[in-house]
């Protein structure tokens, strides 16, 4: 997940064919993030299986890159903190806070992608008929 290029529903949203978008992903751990690695993915996965969370807390890094020239040149990021609540019926509510950066893809926009990408993923594990 970590440090791969967006796919293209995510590039869309931003003007310009010569820029690369890579995500980075943090979830909360008391007061810091971890990074998203395969360990705590699955240490976050093994502690939803013991016992329901109300809420679930990420920070997603939005890194931007402007091709020119077979290389990457940096541009400013984006910072969003992400909060996941969970309620009783099942319901789940998405907070969007954009911390840092140009704010070049909206909270709105960010929300929207995050579950059609959701959606799109469980679609796939329903046909293969893997557990979540």
């Amino acid at each position: 997940m970590n440090g791969h290029e967006a796919r293209d529903n995510l590039l869309s949203l931003i003007v310009g064919s010569d820029i690369e978008i890579i995500l980075e992903v943090g979830v909360a751990n008391g007061l810091s993030f971890d990074y998203l690695d395969t360990d705590t993915l699955n240490n976050l996965l093994r502690a939803i299986n013991e016992k329901s969370f109300h809420l679930l807390d990420f920070l997603l890094v939005i890194r931007y890159y402007k091709l020119k020239s077979n290389r990457r040149i940096a541009l400013r990021f984006d910072f969003f903190l992400l909060r996941f609540l969970f309620d009783e019926g099942g319901g789940l509510n998405i907070l969007a806070f954009h911390e840092r950066g140009l704010q070049r893809i909206s909270a709105k926009e960010l929300i929207r992608f995050l579950v059609k990408e959701t959606r799109l993923e469980l679609s796939a594990k329903r046909e293969l008929g893997s557990s979540f």
